[in-house]
């Protein structure tokens, strides 16, 4: 049943897990973060974010939202690389897939608003920092 509502409100989890959140306060958050760490998630996601990568390449769409072009080709290695951490057989942690998670389904977020790129070269950056365990250095304004 935990398992199920972990699913049910994954974007609120996800948010909370990227926002620091320890996966110990909850249940729900547990079995969120046991799902995003999963191997069949992480190939998921990794996917996505390969598909990411090249809408840049892409026309634009009718049907559906793709992220700003603009922001997304400044970003494509970074984007690519995050993939292949996620394939790696290396530990990894919820913190930094719940991140990315975020980049791709947010869509008020800087791949779909920044049209230079540089707030989602943050996001990304973070989420690499969150991936390895890092807590992920946020600079002040």
């Amino acid at each position: 049943m935990v398992r199920l509502r972990a699913r049910a409100h994954r974007l609120k989890l996800d948010r909370a897990l990227a926002a620091g959140a320890d996966p110990s306060d909850s249940p729900p958050l547990a079995a969120r973060a046991a799902q995003l760490v999963d191997p069949s998630t992480r190939t998921r996601i990794a996917a996505c974010l390969e598909q990411f990568a090249f809408t840049a390449n892409r026309p634009p769409s009718r049907v559906k939202t793709l992220p700003l072009r603009d922001a997304v080709r400044p970003n494509q290695q970074a984007l690519l690389e995050l993939a292949r951490a996620l394939r790696r057989e290396q530990p990894t942690y919820a913190r930094g897939i719940a991140m990315l998670h975020m980049v791709l389904s947010d869509g008020t977020g800087p791949a779909y608003t920044d049209p230079s790129g540089e707030r989602l070269a943050r996001q990304l950056e973070l989420a690499a920092q969150g991936l390895s365990g890092r807590a992920p250095q946020i600079a002040s304004s």
